[in-house]
């Protein structure tokens, strides 16, 4: 079984009371791993805190906010937190059987903008997923080239440098009991994302989606 590092990454957009319950929320369940966040204010949040200055929101920004979570890191795996989403315990279990593959969790959902219900997104996505350490900073390297360290044009990165839709060509998805859930709100990068848009108004392990806007917005 390898060893995992959580990976908090935020551009410190999201109102300060509503990060701060997600925070709680990784805390009530993440047990005992490290925690590396890497932020772009100084927050008081994990084993380690690196503060990158505020270079501003994008697709670009955040994934090199990653690679220089990944760099600080010395475990195995990556597991990735962001500051929009709350994660249930078993998220905190599962180890993958490769190092070179990135496993992203089927059982997501997203609640959007001012909503009080969810949607389904079984194709997952990067705030839901757990990728060798190692296999994951050469991609980003790759990716970023001799690229600048900064960028807030590049939204949809890699899609706008290398015409591709994400940064890895090996993807599997693994089954959880209870789902990630992703809260958008006005304050993000995006309002919207892709997935299904049917509403479906309660969801296992955290149950109304109504009850749950309000208990963190």
């Amino acid at each position: 079984m390898g060893s995992v590092t959580i990976l908090y990454y935020t551009s410190n957009q999201e109102d300060e009371d509503f990060e701060r319950k997600v925070q709680l929320n990784i805390l009530k369940y993440y047990q005992g791993l490290p925690i590396i966040s890497v932020s772009q204010k100084p927050i008081h949040f994990g084993d380690k805190n690196i503060c990158v200055g505020e270079v501003g929101a994008s697709g670009y920004n955040m994934f090199r906010q990653v690679l220089i979570g990944c760099e600080a890191a010395t475990t195995d795996f990556i597991l990735s937190t962001e500051s929009d989403c709350l994660y249930p315990p078993d998220y905190f279990e599962f180890v993958p059987p490769k190092l070179d593959v990135c496993y992203r969790t089927s059982n997501l959902y997203v609640m959007p903008d001012r909503r009080p219900y969810f949607f389904s997104k079984k194709e997952g996505a990067t705030h839901a997923q757990i990728v060798g350490r190692k296999y994951y900073i050469n991609r980003l390297k790759e990716l970023f080239g001799d690229g600048p360290k900064w960028s807030i044009e590049e939204k949809n990165f890699p899609k706008e440098r290398h015409r591709k839709e994400d940064v890895f060509d090996k993807i599997e998805h693994y089954e959880m009991k209870n789902p990630v859930v992703q809260i958008k709100t006005h304050r993000g990068m995006r309002y919207y994302t892709s997935s299904d848009r049917t509403p479906i108004h309660n969801i296992e392990f955290w149950g109304n989606g109504k009850e749950l806007r309000k208990a963190y917005l």
